[in-house]
């Protein structure tokens, strides 16, 4: 009886989709790190777009898509951040960390406590952001 068990235990861990760490980053082109203070992910490649979650900087940021070739929509890279899947802007995310506000200055920002009200906020101001050089003269 106890032979069963271990076979039928073996069998399961090896064949068991959710286990299985090639499956899991087959569509990850790479690991890519949040710039901004806060910001959203967005259901659709719009800044104006529903939120589904808010993230800060640094947060780690799976981009989808082949490997070296990531997907993107209208300046937008299909991401996934923990549960969620969606889209964030092209230049809001590095492929190294960056130097954080929250870092830089923590006696400062713990402080400050922001609510999660008010990240909401600071977020949706970062993605109502233009950001770039003037094109007047």
């Amino acid at each position: 009886m106890e032979g069963i068990i271990k076979y039928l235990l073996i069998f399961t861990i090896l064949f068991s989709p959710n286990l299985s760490a090639k499956k899991k980053y087959r569509n990850v082109a790479f690991i890519g790190y949040y710039k901004n203070l806060f910001g959203h992910i967005h259901k659709n490649p719009s800044r104006y777009s529903q939120s589904l979650s808010t993230i800060g900087c640094n947060h780690p940021i799976k981009v989808l898509g082949k490997k070296g070739n990531p997907t993107m929509k209208s300046g937008f890279y299909h991401v996934n951040v923990g549960p969620y899947k969606g889209y964030l802007k092209k230049g809001d995310i590095s492929k190294k960390r960056n130097k954080c506000y929250q870092n830089k200055y923590p006696r400062f920002f713990d402080y400050v406590n922001p609510s999660l009200t008010e990240m909401y906020y600071w977020g949706k101001l970062y993605d109502l952001y233009n950001q770039g050089k003037s094109k007047i003269k």
